[in-house]
């Protein structure tokens, strides 16, 4: 797991890599304009958890199944980026303009928990993308504000598990969405599925280089390596982080 601030911005790239001998390898970027004081923490198994829902009531309450060590944030006991002892790892990443969480009764308070509290909640309890996916949708996560912003924070998660399988989680339009992830990438807004798409506008990239193009009697040759990915979007917006996260990884 990589933690790196690099820009004073509000954006991340996660990236998932799968070496020769099959490890599986989470990484991130970590571009936020607000300092979240982040440590690293361990939390072993059997530690006791109790989910916060939006009207004051306690959630959701569990006990760590696996321990999992990751970087918290605000002081927290949550894992905001992090993997447990099965090889789960999970990635909170900012999503904002494009968030929008579950509706709420009071009847739901003792399957609900925070936004922020989603990282830990799959942490502690599940050791493969398959486990997640048959369990997600027995929680709700409704628009909980985080004291110290004042705000619910708006975020999708990305987890990957050891045999290299990959899945994103988002909350938009109050319903829950989850997306195979088979490249392993994500950034910020907007859904993940309209950057799946976006992918398409660049099906002439290529690793290899582009052969010398004739005009006529002129033979126009690239200059050197890499002209197969010309074009690559440069800038910082999240949908050219993804399409770079996709081509370099």
């Amino acid at each position: 797991m990589l933690l790196s601030g690099v820009q004073s911005v509000l954006a991340c790239t996660g990236i998932r890599l799968t070496a020769e001998d099959g490890t599986v390898v989470h990484a991130r970027t970590l571009e936020f304009a607000v300092d979240i004081h982040s440590d690293v923490i361990v939390v072993p198994r059997g530690y006791a958890r109790t989910g916060t829902a939006p009207d004051g009531k306690e959630g959701l309450k569990w006990k760590a199944k696996y321990a999992n060590v990751g970087a918290n944030g605000l002081a927290l006991p949550i894992i905001v980026d992090g993997l447990n002892e099965a090889g789960l790892a999970v990635g909170l990443f900012y999503f904002p303009t494009s968030a929008e969480y579950m509706p709420y009764t009071t009847a739901d308070a003792d399957r609900s928990i925070a936004p922020w509290e989603l990282g830990s909640w799959l942490l502690d309890n599940f050791a493969s993308v398959d486990e997640v996916k048959a369990n997600i949708g027995n929680i709700v996560v409704p628009g909980v504000v985080l004291e110290a912003w004042g705000f619910a924070p708006p975020v999708h998660a990305v987890v990957h598990d050891a045999s290299g399988k990959s899945i994103v989680i988002e909350y938009v339009d109050g319903k829950l969405n989850v997306y195979d992830n088979p490249l392993g990438a994500l950034t910020n807004s907007p859904p993940f599925d309209w950057h799946m798409t976006n992918l398409r506008n660049y099906v002439n990239f290529s690793m290899t280089n582009i052969p010398p193009v004739k005009l006529g009697s002129v033979t126009l040759e690239p200059f050197g390596q890499g002209s197969g990915m010309l074009g690559l979007p440069g800038d910082f917006t999240p949908p050219s982080r993804f399409v770079r996260a996709v081509a370099f990884s």
